[in-house]
């Protein structure tokens, strides 16, 4: 089975928030409670995250993740980056002998991103860096950073991974298009570039994920009238909002939704 799980749906403060609590959130709704945002995509024996926030651990456990073929940055921001020590956890794999869990060996974990974002990411974490593949026996993350370009595919086992261009944030941002469609991942934006909607355009999108950090445009980010309006254009048959802020209350937010959209919540499975 293809799926993506939607780890944190999430913007950068989590919901509820240190300051503000719940905001405008329904405390009694639980779809409000919100880790930081991340996405896992799965086709066979293909395993791939999109990004590692401060809460990546609890998400990676709460869903059973114990194995990745790679992690795929949409830009450098802290929310969608910091949880990259506990990253140290997916060099090995995992045997089950006789019913007991053994750690064995495994190698450096690869990662991707634009060159400013892995220049970003290895400013910050060069630590965790590693050009070779063989994994060194250490406590640290190692992870091999592969510089990617807009509108050149990757292959990972047999996924096909398009990143794309995304402009009105503070940086660039890079989304991906997995499997000609399959799935297509929005990261935070506020205007998607000429060349990158049409693109998406002439594609045939089956679940579309995109962010809404608050009701209302804010100056880095889309509201739901920008959201509506490249949902239109793109046409996908179905489209989940993450990233949501405490702005975003689940029940109001999807009163909002025109069909076949709706918001997102933590753990969230879609089936592809």
């Amino acid at each position: 089975m293809t799926k993506a799980i939607i780890l944190g749906s999430g913007a950068a403060s989590g919901v509820p928030t240190i300051s503000d609590g719940w905001g405008a959130c329904d405390a009694s709704e639980s779809k409000n409670r919100r880790s930081r945002a991340g996405v896992y995509f799965e086709d066979g024996a293909t395993h791939i995250l999109i990004d590692s926030s401060a809460d990546v651990r609890e998400q990676l456990i709460a869903n059973n993740i114990r194995r990745l073929n790679a992690v795929f940055y949409t830009h450098a921001h802290a929310d969608h980056t910091m949880g990259i020590d506990d990253l140290r956890a997916l060099n090995y794999h995992i045997d089950d002998i006789t019913g007991m869990q053994k750690k064995v060996q495994g190698q450096a974990l690869d990662i991707y991103a634009v060159e400013p974002h892995i220049a970003e990411i290895r400013r910050r974490f060069d630590y965790v860096l590693t050009d070779e593949k063989a994994r060194e026996q250490t406590h640290r993350p190692q992870l091999c950073p592969h510089e990617i370009q807009f509108g050149q595919p990757i292959m990972i086992g047999g996924v096909k991974i398009m990143p794309l261009e995304f402009a009105g944030h503070t940086v660039v941002t890079i989304g991906y298009v997995f499997n000609d469609g399959q799935l297509v991942l929005i990261p935070d934006y506020k205007e998607i570039p000429a060349q990158t909607l049409a693109y998406l355009q002439k594609i045939d999108v089956n679940v579309l994920i995109m962010p809404l950090t608050a009701v209302e445009e804010c100056r880095y980010h889309a509201g739901i009238d920008i959201d509506k309006h490249y949902i239109a254009q793109i046409r996908p048959q179905r489209t989940v909002l993450t990233h949501l802020g405490p702005k975003c209350d689940y029940q109001k937010v999807l009163q909002l939704c025109p069909p076949h959209v709706e918001p997102a919540f933590d753990n969230m499975v879609l089936e592809l």
